[in-house]
């Protein structure tokens, strides 16, 4: 048997582009790295809160997948199962394996720009895109705003931005295989993947794939097949996610759920800048800006060069319009109040249509560098250009990354939070905990209020006072899924627990099963007797919801042998 020599230019070439964005990811985090520092903001609080919560699940084996036992300051309220519960306990096991909560940061804003990165130069790839640029384009998506909130504030719709290219794949498949322009089995595990990620951003990718669908059923001669496969993903992707939109239904279906805190639309849409500032979310800087432009008269001038580059540019240009301050923001939330703390930030509608204008603009640029008349000239100014465009983001993603840090080393500040209730004072101490420990002594000297998933609305200072203050006043532990806290007490008195209770939810109070009235953030109220008391508190799930679980994991567990299966007959 003859054995192929290995041509290592070849290996050197086709791993070099990897090579290049994660060199470029190390740039862009090389002062956090040298500072050691943990950047934790409201958002990043919040993660941490929940991973800690399924970390510790891991550990000790008392899973609970409803009520939370041990993050968001041990008071049983339900936030991961609505917030990509998978996902959660992923995160869970990297931050046991991290061993700290500065290694498991970096770990996850390396991950982000990883995915996105590579995400994006295939993207590229698949439009047909030139390998150089596609690498450019690669690394200028790691500078937009929604892709770096992750370094920033941990905002967790980089990770939809992240996986946002590898969607946007599908749509390119709609438009290039006119045999089966519907890869039914990858659409539906990618949005089954975003989905039990991040599930705001499954809505707003599904959304940007419909003009390509549009265009895949109106040029198909197998109008009946497009439609079979489309139904196919839908099935795919709802039984890799019956655990979601089970939860979504459990809870929902009896509770009145708090909805997140409420933002101005308006000050939130996109915007230019023109000092870049690519790190701050919303801002799109003037070198991307006069990319759009130049993209957008390119297709008016050659639009049947290439019909994907013509709707994506098109598609995106209007969404990047309904996402900005051009669209009367204030007059829509008036009237649809809602949206203020459901999509709360406009630029989030963008996250589909960045990836798209950076391929449209790369076949763009590759038919221009393929010109055989002038092409030296016009290569140079495409590279140029493009570089341009990238030091601009890349300069202002490592200003910020180098201004976080030096807060972290040279000032009292050690954190970034519009608000807290507790914090400790001592700043050794602090970075001793983000830098040594993974566990809930971090909570202890930081405690934030977010109304998230609450079953009432409240105010951010009344959870405070009534939770985050007064459960220092308990001890905790937990066993399987039930959390138990106990107290003494002088006297018979009536008094409110810190626990949070759904209707769901049971209490047993001093070995008794009770009602109590619930005050408005759904705390309960009992009377308590002289001396020891207790309170045990667990969460009821239906029969029905076990077995949709159950068949979301049987699901992604089949895909996984379905892959071995493939790989090992392609290895044969």
């Amino acid at each position: 048997m003859k054995i192929k020599k290995v041509k290592w230019d070849k290996v050197g070439l086709s791993v070099l582009p990897y090579l290049v964005i994660l060199l470029t990811t190390y740039v862009m985090l090389r002062y956090q790295i040298r500072a050691h520092a943990t950047f934790i903001t409201s958002d990043r609080f919040l993660h941490f809160s929940r991973f800690y919560d399924a970390s510790m699940q891991i550990k000790t084996g008392n899973f609970s997948y409803f009520q939370m036992n041990y993050g968001f300051n041990e008071c049983g309220r339900i936030f991961n199962a609505l917030y990509g519960p998978l996902f959660a306990y992923l995160n869970g096991i990297a931050l046991i394996l991290c061993r700290n909560w500065y290694n498991y940061s970096l770990l996850t804003n390396v991950a982000v720009c990883l995915v996105g990165g590579i995400g994006m130069y295939q993207l590229g790839l698949k439009g047909k895109v030139n390998r150089t640029i596609s690498l450019l384009l690669a690394i200028l998506y790691l500078q937009f705003g929604i892709i770096i909130g992750m370094m920033r504030a941990n905002n967790f719709m980089a990770w939809g931005a992240a996986l946002a290219p590898y969607v946007l794949i599908q749509a390119v498949n709609m438009m290039q295989d006119k045999e089966r322009p519907i890869h039914w089995l990858t659409l539906g595990i990618v949005m089954a993947v975003v989905a039990q990620v991040h599930l705001l951003s499954t809505v707003i990718l599904a959304v940007t794939l419909i003009p390509f669908a549009i265009y895949s059923f109106v040029e198909s001669d197998n109008k009946k097949q497009i439609v079979i496969d489309i139904i196919k993903a839908i099935g795919v992707a709802v039984v890799l996610t019956a655990n979601i939109w089970g939860a979504f239904i459990y809870v929902y279906a009896s509770n009145k759920i708090a909805t997140p805190n409420i933002y101005s639309l308006r000050i939130h849409a996109i915007h230019t800048s023109l000092m870049g500032r690519f790190y701050q979310h919303g801002h799109i800087g003037f070198g991307f800006f006069l990319m759009m432009v130049f993209q957008f008269i390119y297709v008016l001038r050659y639009f049947k060069k290439s019909h994907l580059s013509t709707l994506a540019t098109i598609w995106s240009l209007m969404i990047f319009i309904v996402s900005s301050k051009l669209m009367p923001w204030d007059a829509i939330q008036a009237k649809y109040a809602n949206l203020g703390s459901s999509l709360q930030f406009p630029y989030r509608l963008v996250v589909g249509a960045i990836p798209l204008m950076l391929m449209a603009f790369g076949i763009s640029a590759t038919q221009v560098w393929e010109q055989k008349n002038y092409r030296e000239v016009k290569r140079n100014f495409i590279l140029f250009a493009i570089l341009i465009v990238i030091f601009e983001g890349l300069g202002s993603s490592v200003a910020m990354n180098y201004s976080y840090a030096n807060t972290y080393a040279n000032s009292k500040r050690v954190v970034s939070m519009d608000s807290y209730y507790t914090i400790s004072k001592n700043r050794k101490k602090f970075r001793r905990l983000t830098r040594k420990t993974n566990n809930g002594e971090l909570f202890r000297n930081l405690s934030h209020a977010e109304p998230d998933y609450l079953p009432k609305p409240v105010s951010n200072d009344f959870y405070g006072n009534y939770v985050i203050k007064a459960r220092k006043k308990f001890k905790h532990s937990v066993k399987g899924s039930k959390l138990t806290i106990t107290w003494k007490s002088k006297k018979a008195k009536k008094m409110i627990l810190p626990l949070i209770m759904y209707k769901q939810s049971q209490l047993v109070l001093n070995g008794k099963k009770v009602s109590p009235k619930l005050i408005k953030n759904g705390q309960p109220q009992i009377l308590a007797r002289k001396g020891q008391n207790s309170a045990t508190l667990s969460f009821k799930v239906a029969t029905w919801f076990w077995i949709l679980l159950v068949i979301t994991i049987l699901g992604w567990i089949g895909l996984v042998v379905y892959w071995i299966i493939l790989l090992s007959r392609k290895i044969k």
